[in-house]
């Protein structure tokens, strides 16, 4: 990996700094800054067209085994994430569903704004079917046609991107005061919200709350689930924040006192 400093870094580590997501690859550095509306996308920081969830499965197409930004698998390029959307589709477990079945199981409802009836209209309009058609009944160039309509629908806003020769200078700081992967964990600062995964970041947010002096204190075990949202209204509603259990950029900043 091209990247000197630090050398213990990997093709899909997410540095996470103020609630902004820094996901490094072999030759560049992606940000993605979870705002409404998108500077930029996380399908794109992720080269995950479809938001296909981090999983198993993922990985069996081609993402970095063991690496996520916020719920979501990392590619190491397009090209590979847009094969894996062909593939989830195709898989033989989903052949048989219809194409209102499929986005039920792509995009359930309850997952964000999520409505896969909605979805899934825009996918058949778009192949000139109705909902009901199965899977196995699409030709390969509607599955194609398919995968390109669910990049769509997910959205693709290309960012910021970055190579080791022009790193932010932030990004720069961070990592000379933070030179190992423990180190980096130990001090992540992500974007999180209820339901996001078990990390050592939720827990850096759960032991800062309890520091500004939360009652009754959380349970510093990096699950972000109602007593953590709880307290991040809390937090929020003290600050003159929208106190939506949110930890954005916003958020950290009032959290590490900027």
């Amino acid at each position: 990996m091209n990247w000197k400093m630090p050398d213990d870094m990997e093709p899909g580590d997410v540095v996470s700094i103020l609630g902004i997501a820094h996901v490094f690859y072999e030759h560049s550095m992606r940000i993605v800054r979870l705002t409404t509306p998108p500077s930029e996308t996380i399908s794109w920081a992720n080269k995950n067209p479809g938001n296909i969830v981090r999983s198993g499965e993922a990985e069996s197409y081609g993402a970095y085994r063991g690496k996520y930004n916020y719920l979501f698998a990392i590619f190491p390029t397009e090209a590979t994430g847009f094969e894996a959307v062909k593939r989830f589709l195709r898989h033989p477990n989903r052949r048989t569903k219809t194409i209102l079945g499929m986005m039920k199981i792509y995009a359930p409802s309850g997952h964000g704004p999520n409505s896969p009836e909605e979805y899934a209209q825009q996918i058949a309009d778009s192949l000139g079917v109705d909902t009901e058609t199965r899977i196995e009944d699409l030709s390969d160039a509607q599955i194609v046609d398919f995968a390109k309509k669910i990049k769509q629908v997910e959205q693709w806003i290309p960012g910021q991107e970055f190579n080791p020769d022009n790193l932010p200078e932030d990004v720069r700081e961070w990592l000379t005061e933070h030179p190992t992967r423990a180190k980096r964990a130990a001090a992540d600062q992500p974007f999180a919200k209820i339901g996001v995964p078990q990390s050592e970041g939720v827990k850096n947010i759960q032991r800062r709350l309890n520091d500004l002096g939360r009652t009754p204190p959380l349970v510093v075990d990096g699950i972000f689930g109602t007593n953590t949202d709880k307290a991040v209204k809390w937090f929020q509603q003290k600050n003159f924040l929208a106190a939506d259990g949110i930890v954005g950029n916003k958020t950290w900043k009032r959290l590490v006192g900027l």
